[in-house]
């Protein structure tokens, strides 16, 4: 509906436009975007525990698309799940959600189809509850029952995540405990600690995934710092000393702004993605420098082989002062 504009850099919300269909949920990476009175996460936890396995747009849910890939991803390694796509063909915000719910769909699918779990099928079954004359009358009477026990239920599996009993890294744990990953990956990391580990892992192509990646750095780097200062979930991080840039690929929400502050172009997807990391992840060192100090003023900085051995600060000084007394 055109409801969220951006104008100078600020994102603005214009809700006499919004019809709460929930579409912009659906694909925001880090669920910065919320629905008043509607938490798709509840829903998920309801749907779990509860006997149905079908979700429409007109009995139980929003629109479909604000079911992104890991919710359905954890859906399906629990239960047959159908999608009632019937109402989709006569919807007025079709040309703009149908096929980003397909693709939901089939890159779900495709990512099920390696850990074993239960393909989603999408049926046109046009379900829909009679008490509800439109849109916005659904979305206002719409109710998750116990849906507050089923938040505390999430809060009660992601402490138990820490239990050392369970195999999760440190920096697992980190990004759990300080919120740094949305609840929809912290969900699928609950889900896969308690499946078992197949016995032979596959190899996922890199670009059919939107919601995780696995990347690598080549050596046009010059470690400026700045794409694991932005990372969000702090997939991107580095040693004490700046030497090294670890990436963890069960961290990594694909937002890409690692790759749009990146002025050299060094960071790149790989081709594949393994699937070992969904069970047995690990920090992966993607370059290494050689970090010294400064000669002038003892700060640590990347030295890449030069005759003097100064920072870049130290540097521009340096070549100031020669350039005001002449002797440039």
């Amino acid at each position: 509906m055109d409801a969220i504009k951006t104008q100078e850099s600020a994102l603005n919300i214009y809700q006499d436009s919004c019809i709460s269909c929930g579409a912009c949920v659906g694909v925001c990476p880090t669920e910065a975007i919320e629905l008043k009175g509607f938490s798709v996460i509840e829903f998920v936890f309801s749907f779990i525990k509860g006997e149905e396995n079908i979700v429409s747009c007109k009995t139980n849910f929003v629109c479909l698309s604000a079911l992104n890939v890991e919710y359905l991803i954890s859906l399906g390694l629990l239960k047959e799940m159908v999608l009632d796509i019937g109402h989709c063909k006569d919807c007025h915000i079709k040309d703009k959600c149908y096929e980003k719910i397909l693709q939901n769909v089939e890159e779900a699918n495709y990512i099920l189809s390696t850990l074993g779990g239960k393909k989603i099928i999408l049926k046109e079954l046009s379900l829909e509850k009679k008490s509800c004359s439109n849109r916005r009358d659904f979305f206002n009477l719409f109710t998750i029952e116990g849906a507050t026990k089923g938040i505390k239920e999430f809060k009660e599996e992601v402490e138990s995540l820490e239990n050392p009993q369970i195999t999760l890294s440190s920096h697992h744990a980190k990004a759990i405990r300080e919120k740094t990953i949305p609840n929809k990956r912290k969900l699928l990391f609950t889900i896969l600690k308690k499946l078992d580990k197949p016995k032979e892992y596959k190899y996922l192509e890199n670009r059919y995934l939107t919601f995780i990646s696995q990347k690598e750095i080549d050596y046009s780097c010059d470690n400026c710092s700045i794409c694991y200062r932005v990372c969000p979930t702090s997939a991107l991080n580095c040693d004490k000393k700046g030497s090294k840039i670890f990436f963890d690929p069960m961290l990594c929400i694909r937002c890409y702004l690692c790759h749009d502050v990146c002025e050299k172009d060094s960071i790149k997807l790989s081709e594949f993605f393994d699937t070992k990391e969904f069970f047995e992840s690990s920090l992966q060192t993607l370059i290494e420098f050689n970090v010294v100090r400064c000669e002038e003023c003892g700060a640590f900085f990347t030295y890449f082989g030069e005759d003097e051995m100064l920072c870049a600060r130290c540097k521009m000084e340096d070549f100031d002062a020669k350039e005001l007394w002449g002797l440039k």
